[in-house]
């Protein structure tokens, strides 16, 4: 018998690997565009771009919401507290010299705002950014006439605490826009509409029926107050006139007019009240320190939030 030998049979050959293609010998290999992948990348950068922007957008928009119900917050704050303060301090504690406590105010606010720019001199919400234009010529012509009207305003607004009461007072100050409006129709700065003349009649009714009703009413006071609308009328002009080129921030303000009123109330208060001081004078102010300390530090606070209304509003 014959013997029969077994082959196995040929194994199949692999198929061929997905990612590896057969190429001819001497074929030129295959570019693989990645064109698609490209643009794919950079629309993803765009829309993360975007994205950011969106949420930087919004949180600005919340900051600024945020700043301005703190500064309204602290206006409706600082202010009445500044005002019956004072009142008690000319009218109860016996320190009835409203310039003296002008100067007084108007210096505790100058020494602290330059000192914390000295302290701060990196911080950048405490630089001056015009200080290379405030030259000795520009302080004594521009801005010497802008802090003479508001010491004025300061002064004639505090010695009408000796005659009204607060309530009165309050009401006699929204006669402001009107004064506000003649003075900048009469400088030529700027022509009322019709709206503007409505509102400013409405206001001057309003005041007038106040003023009809009031019980303690004083004619030396109401001539104070409505002295105090106007130099603070005349203020508004004088820096839309002088300094229109400028915009000065709210350290600025305090930084380089406030010295300028503090200068003119000083000579006021050296040729009227320091006559008359007495040694009993000196005393009261030595007995009651600590309310002339909270005067000074609300004139501070009241002093900076009314520059960050005009500001930030």
């Amino acid at each position: 018998a014959h013997a029969h030998t077994f082959r196995s049979p040929p194994l199949p050959a692999p198929p061929p690997c997905p990612e590896k293609e057969q190429r001819m010998p001497g074929a030129p290999e295959k570019i693989i565009d990645l064109s698609d992948d490209v643009d794919l990348e950079k629309t993803k950068i765009a829309s993360e771009k975007a994205s950011a922007s969106e949420k930087a957008a919004e949180q600005e928009k919340t900051n600024s919401l945020v700043m301005g119900f703190v500064v309204v917050a602290g206006f409706m704050f600082f202010g009445p507290a500044l005002i019956m303060t004072n009142k008690t301090i000319l009218n109860s504690v016996g320190f009835p010299y409203p310039m003296t406590m002008t100067f007084y105010t108007s210096l505790f606010c100058t020494v602290t705002m330059w000192s914390i720019v000295k302290l701060f001199p990196n911080n950048d919400k405490l630089k001056l950014e015009h200080a290379d234009m405030i030259t000795r010529d520009f302080y004594m012509k521009n801005i010497m006439p802008i802090g003479f009207f508001q010491g004025a305003t300061i002064v004639c607004g505090m010695s009408s605490y000796l005659y009204l009461t607060v309530s009165f007072l309050q009401m006699l100050k929204a006669s402001n826009p009107v004064m506000i409006v003649i003075f900048l129709r009469l400088f030529g700065i700027q022509s009322p509409t019709k709206q503007v003349i409505g509102s400013v009649c409405v206001i001057c009714l309003g005041t007038a029926l106040s003023g009809y009703g009031e019980i303690n009413f004083d004619m030396i006071g109401v001539t104070l107050m409505l002295s105090a609308q106007v130099a603070e009328a005349l203020r508004l002009v004088m820096t839309q006139k002088l300094l229109q080129n400028l915009k000065f921030n709210v350290v600025e303000t305090l930084c380089y007019i406030t010295p300028a009123a503090t200068f003119w109330v000083f000579l006021a208060a050296l040729v009227t009240e320091w006559p008359t001081f007495k040694t009993a004078t000196l005393e009261v102010v030595r007995g009651n320190w600590q309310i002339f300390l909270v005067s000074g530090m609300l004139a501070v606070g009241k002093n900076i939030q009314n520059k960050s209304v005009y500001y930030y509003m």
